[in-house]
């Protein structure tokens, strides 16, 4: 059976996500001069407001979205025969990491190189014998804000990888986590 070819692929493109990064707040409370009517303040003391307050004294609640890349996928041909194919390279691990850096202050991530978490399951689960495939995944987990606007970043982002990396399926979950 021949498997059914993939999707063309192109750069992942981080301009796509700039729409739900407009909204700012001020990174760290201010105390406003007595008696001043205007204040300036620096674009560079604004953050988007999807980035948490990661580091506060108190504890806070944030959302936690773990993002699996998938990096390469190794399907059985035959019963001796496999054939692995790569999605995700090293320089879009790397764009990833920057581009979450700078629009959330930090990432966690895997450490191995090449970072993997490994799945296995059928592209279709009504021939899981014919489908069995192996996946591996790098992981990023990123700590945000809790708003919509995180949530819509990151349905922004699951869109963005897809296409870009012809996958049918990104995964990205979210947990609801406290900081303490």
């Amino acid at each position: 059976m021949e498997p059914a070819p993939r999707p063309p692929r192109r750069p992942i493109n981080p301009a796509a996500l700039l729409p739900h990064l407009a909204r700012k707040k001020l990174r760290e409370p201010k105390v406003l001069p007595s008696g001043e009517q205007n204040v300036s303040i620096s674009r560079d003391d604004f953050v988007p407001v999807l980035q948490a307050e990661v580091g506060s004294d108190i504890p806070v609640n944030v959302y936690r979205y773990k993002v699996l890349i998938p990096i390469a996928q190794t399907i059985r041909e035959s019963a001796l025969a496999f054939r692995r194919v790569t999605i995700a390279t090293r320089e879009d691990l790397d764009l990833l990491t920057r581009m979450l850096t700078e629009h959330f202050g930090g990432i966690t991530g895997t450490v191995v190189d090449p970072p993997t978490v490994r799945g296995v399951g059928a592209r279709d689960p009504k021939k899981l014998a014919e489908t069995l495939e192996e996946n591996e995944h790098a992981a990023f987990e990123v700590y945000a804000a809790p708003v919509q606007e995180s949530d819509d970043y990151f349905r922004a982002l699951r869109r963005e990888l897809q296409e870009a990396l012809g996958e049918g399926v990104i995964l990205i979950e979210r947990q609801v986590v406290t900081l303490l």
